[in-house]
């Protein structure tokens, strides 16, 4: 099903991995499995910034769509409610997303390695 035509519906249990994306240096979020990995999830800043890059977590997500005056804007994304960390998917070993110092907007980001302690 496509998922404009799951729009206002929930999903529970539904597996998301922080990841980077090419075309923007703040950290994004994907999901695995039932969903197509390219489709948008709205995702808590803290969370993304938190753990390494390909942490995963579980989380029920609504299918949503923004609108102007009441016309459809942009695609469909996801939004994560109920979110739980997979503990065993944090690795000890990573990239971390750092805000870049003298970020105006607080957008631009470079990723650190954090190692083993």
């Amino acid at each position: 099903m496509r998922p404009e035509d799951m729009i206002g519906e929930f999903f529970s249990g539904v597996e998301l991995e922080t990841c980077r994306d090419i075309d923007l240096t703040r950290p994004r979020v994907r999901a695995l499995g039932e969903f197509d990995p390219n489709i948008r999830v709205e995702f808590p800043r803290d969370l993304r910034e938190r753990f390494p890059i390909g942490t995963r977590y579980q989380a029920t997500v609504k299918v949503c769509q923004k609108t102007s005056n009441g016309r459809l804007k942009g695609p469909p994304y996801l939004k994560a409610y109920d979110i739980a960390l997979i503990p065993e998917s944090v690795p000890d070993e990573g990239l971390l997303a750092r805000v870049r110092e003298g970020s105006i907007s607080g957008l631009a980001y470079h990723y650190v390695w954090k190692t083993k302690s």
